[in-house]
């Protein structure tokens, strides 16, 4: 069975508190959009869980977050004669702000929730998915949603427009432990963005283009004063007609949206004139990792 898994973007990302635990309540718009890896995954019966991946510098095996979502359901299962082949050919940059593992590790257990006929249900899926990481609980929905929490409270909006988003890798990964470490910010829960995102679970809808005036992420300054390469990279952005120029996450994948689909390829080709790896990618409408009923 071959799969899609795909990336995700943060339009805005505010942290609003630290927790007991150690981690950061965050409040966030999670889009997600068509650049994808793929996903093959075939059954074994000999409780085995093999996992390759084509990137060499993401790790195959136990190291992997697909195996250990896997894992995760097979014992949420309590059947340890459950195993699976996941080879996984990656096109989503690693360490970007994506979410490319962790959307494989939602694609495998949405599938696996399948092949393995677990008939866990959306809580039992819900649980797996909180255990292995805290953006995977998004990727079994996918499509648009506010996330708040430490990622796990994930709810679907819907959304209006279609704007093209260019994607662009600059050519450094950010640590998310160290961007949360560095971060020194006034934590509040007053902002525009953050007002705006509280109207939107409200409403339960989003019109991107307006989200676009709003967009606000706490890790872009820190990460900017780093790299000065995102200041030329987000002002090449503007300038070429972008309604939002941003980041993703705690970093590194910097993009645009555009309204206009000629501006968004333009902007991509002066990018890519300045030796930049970019993307032309457009939002997922549908839900791709559906949970069981």
């Amino acid at each position: 069975m071959k799969i899609e898994s795909y990336a995700k973007i943060n339009l805005g990302l505010k942290v609003v508190g630290k927790r007991q635990d150690g981690f950061h309540d965050i409040i966030s718009l999670f889009l997600e959009v068509d650049l994808a890896d793929e996903l093959t995954i075939l059954n074994r019966s000999d409780g085995e869980i093999r996992v390759l991946c084509s990137d060499p510098r993401i790790p195959d095996g136990g190291d992997n977050l697909v195996f250990h979502a896997a894992d995760a359901l097979r014992r949420a299962a309590n059947d340890e004669s459950l195993g699976c082949e996941i080879e996984i050919q990656k096109r989503i940059p690693s360490g970007g702000g994506l979410g490319g593992g962790s959307s494989n590790a939602a694609a495998a257990i949405s599938r696996l929730n399948e092949i393995w006929n677990t008939r866990l249900g959306h809580d039992g899926l819900r649980r797996v998915s909180e255990s292995v990481g805290s953006d995977v609980p998004f990727f079994l929905t996918g499509g648009c949603a506010s996330v708040s929490g430490r990622g796990e409270i994930v709810q679907p909006i819907d959304f209006s427009g279609n704007p093209a988003i260019v994607l662009v890798d600059p050519g450094f990964c950010v640590p998310t432990a160290w961007a949360f470490g560095k971060l020194n910010i006034e934590l509040t829960t007053e902002c525009p963005y953050i007002r705006l995102m509280n109207s939107v679970r409200d409403s339960g809808n989003v019109d991107l283009h307006a989200l676009f005036r709003f967009v606000d992420n706490d890790f872009l300054t820190l990460v900017a004063a780093r790299y000065p390469s995102v200041h030329r990279i987000l002002s090449l952005i503007r300038d070429s007609g972008a309604e939002c120029a941003s980041m993703s996450g705690t970093g590194a994948t910097l993009y645009g949206g555009f309204a206009d689909e000629t501006l968004a390829r333009e902007a991509i080709d002066r990018l890519r004139n300045q030796g930049y790896i970019a993307h032309l990618c457009r939002p997922v409408r549908r839900l791709r990792h559906s949970l069981a009923q």
